[in-house]
């Protein structure tokens, strides 16, 4: 390329930055609203670097935006088309995969895995695909297993399976549900052995590129990427950037993919019609799986399922060093709400509250309060709460939820910060649970209340035993 070009071309792209930040400017001012709002008060509140979000309604994009920097050393905006690390909402993808080679007919999900894999133990013999995708095979997380000062090691398919390998079963195939990366990253092993291809290959074929996914990939920190977010941890005071994470352990299957809030909604529309799948094999991805002992699990094929207050929920999260992420589907209502983070953050809670927006009676602050059935319980969960601010043990909490907690400075920081300010409590609902589980523990019921703070309203909600423990207590603006 000539110099003149080079220069030509070097204008041509600096025209377009300055273009793109003076529509972002001209549209806080003019498209300013209460998501707007909401969005910006999250970024200040958990000290979140850059978002990107966008809404989508029946397949077509009805708000896309990016808050805050996609990188704090140049000062660069977050923008619907920064490219974010989704972490565990890859797993979709790599489902979507398996799927695409069970309608070409290469494999079943009956199929036992030994079957691919002859070098497994015997003890995997009962475990199949199926098992694999429901998360309900038993196989450890080798995540779990792999000490930290490891994770910038240089490591192989054949290192990772043999881990996997050597660390015995937690319980027999479809016994229990339990979320484990390691089933993500044998079915991307999988994938490779039956297509030839490596997974994101065979996905950047079949699905991206005809869906025009362009910035869908799977991320490799020493590729030059356009539009990458910097991911950033949040360190007392300050931004930091996050520890290495290397691609060779992180990225396989279970993790590891970059995309857009652009891409995810493209993505999004093509899960309307038979584009990628045909209707009956996302029918079966969006399906609870069934347990040996008759019960259900609420996951189904690289996708979470349950109900929002009557509302039909499928999506996934995502969470990893520097990156919070979360599609959630409204299928009922066609609303989809994608939000993408740079950093730590509750991309799931913010979803929802976002998709309360257009869907009326979602969330909790457009929920008309209900008498409250049980005062005496109220005033005991209040009382609960400011013993955990006051660090003083509650009797009240699971054993699961009070280690859980104890662990976690951000949520002590966030409920000091709300009982110091404190001037009511006031019951709002209660909702069934369905199935839901935390930290392994069966929940009867979530029992909400609204919290006037000097710095405005928050809401919580206790996830509760059948002897009312609080196994888990959720807070969102």
């Amino acid at each position: 390329m000539s110099a003149s070009k080079y220069h030509a071309l070097l204008l041509s792209r600096y025209a377009c930055a300055w273009l793109a930040l003076i529509f972002c400017a001209a549209s806080l001012g003019a498209d300013a609203d209460q998501i707007d709002d909401y969005v910006a008060k999250q970024l200040k509140q958990n000290n979140i670097p850059g978002l990107s979000l966008a809404v989508v309604k029946n397949g077509k994009v009805i708000k896309a935006k990016g808050y805050g920097l996609a990188n704090l050393e140049w000062n660069l905006p977050a923008t619907p088309d920064t490219a974010y690390q989704l972490a565990s909402v890859s797993k979709q993808f790599t489902a979507t995969a398996v799927m695409l080679l069970v309608e070409d007919g290469k494999l079943q999900l009956s199929d036992r895995i030994t079957k691919y894999f002859p070098e497994l133990p015997s003890a995997w013999s009962n475990i199949t695909v199926r098992h694999l995708l429901t998360m309900t095979s038993g196989i450890k997380d080798y995540l779990n297993i792999v000490p930290p000062e490891e994770w910038r090691k240089d490591f192989t398919h054949e290192r990772i399976l043999q881990i996997m390998i050597d660390a015995p079963l937690d319980f027999a195939a479809g016994e229990k549900w339990s979320y484990s990366n390691s089933n993500y990253v044998l079915l991307a092993m999988l994938i490779q052995r039956l297509s030839g291809k490596p997974y994101d290959k065979f996905l950047a074929e079949r699905v991206w590129e005809p869906l025009q996914m362009t910035a869908t990939r799977r991320d490799n920190p020493f590729d030059v990427i356009p539009n990458r977010a910097a991911l950033y941890d949040w360190k007392t005071n300050h931004f930091e950037n996050i520890d290495f994470l290397n691609p060779t352990l992180w990225n396989n299957g279970d993790g590891g993919l970059l995309s857009t809030a652009t891409d995810l909604a493209r993505w999004d529309a093509a899960l309307y019609t038979e584009r990628v799948l045909k209707k009956a094999s996302l029918q079966q991805m969006w399906s609870p799986t069934r347990l040996n002992n008759g019960q259900e699990s609420e996951y189904g094929f690289g996708w979470g399922m349950g109900r929002v207050r009557g509302h039909r929920l499928v999506g996934h999260g995502g969470g990893r060093p520097g990156t919070s992420t979360q599609i959630s589907r409204f299928p009922d209502d066609g609303v989809t709400v994608i939000v993408l983070i740079n950093g730590r953050g509750n991309a799931n809670g913010m979803a929802q509250r976002v998709a309360g927006h257009y869907i009326p009676g979602l969330t909790l602050d457009s929920v008309k309060p209900r008498k409250d059935p049980n005062p005496e319980l109220s005033q005991q969960l209040r009382k609960c709460l400011v013993e955990l601010a006051e660090k003083k043990d509650s009797e009240m909490l699971t054993p699961e939820f009070r280690k859980n907690f104890t662990n976690s400075k951000r949520r002590f920081a966030a409920l000091q910060n709300d009982i110091k300010g404190l001037k009511s409590f006031a019951f709002i609902v209660n909702d069934d649970a369905g199935q839901l589980k935390r930290l392994d523990v069966p929940i009867a019921r979530l029992s909400s209340y609204k919290l006037e703070t000097t710095d405005g309203p928050r809401f919580y909600t206790f996830a509760l035993t059948s002897d009312q423990k609080v196994g888990w207590i959720e807070a969102t603006d």
